[in-house]
């Protein structure tokens, strides 16, 4: 492939700052691993996703983060990083964080205690 470009590029770099924001370990990923090999790959024209490793506890409560791209004629476009929500919510306000997740309401609290809970129940039954 010969060049990258973006689906939405200022959208991209939105959820981008908020991976850098909260989720160092993603956005280095990201930046280091990804983004310069889908320059040098050679890849057939289609749609791809590359999952970029999570936390377990943010996987179960919002959903795997995912670099949505696709490929045309050797141009890489990057179309989407995935999950929208949490993501953008990030960009546009500082978020609380729970043991290194953010959450935007009470409810994505409770969700994410008991979702810690049940992963600490089942490490602690083997």
């Amino acid at each position: 492939m010969k060049a990258i470009t973006y689906l939405d590029e200022n959208l991209y770099r939105k959820k981008k700052k908020a991976l850098a924001r909260y989720f160092r370990r993603n956005y280095k990923y990201l930046s280091m691993k990804v983004i310069p090999t889908l320059g040098k790959e050679e890849k057939k024209d289609g749609i791809y996703e590359i999952y970029l490793p999570t936390e377990e506890l943010f996987e179960k409560v919002y959903g795997k983060i995912y670099l949505h791209f696709s490929v045309k004629n050797d141009v890489a476009i990057i179309e989407d990083i995935l999950p929208n929500d949490i993501l953008i919510s990030c960009y546009e306000k500082d978020l609380p964080t729970y043991k290194g997740i953010p959450y935007e309401t009470e409810n994505d609290l409770k969700k994410i205690k008991i979702v810690e809970k049940m992963i600490w129940l089942r490490k602690k039954k083997h």
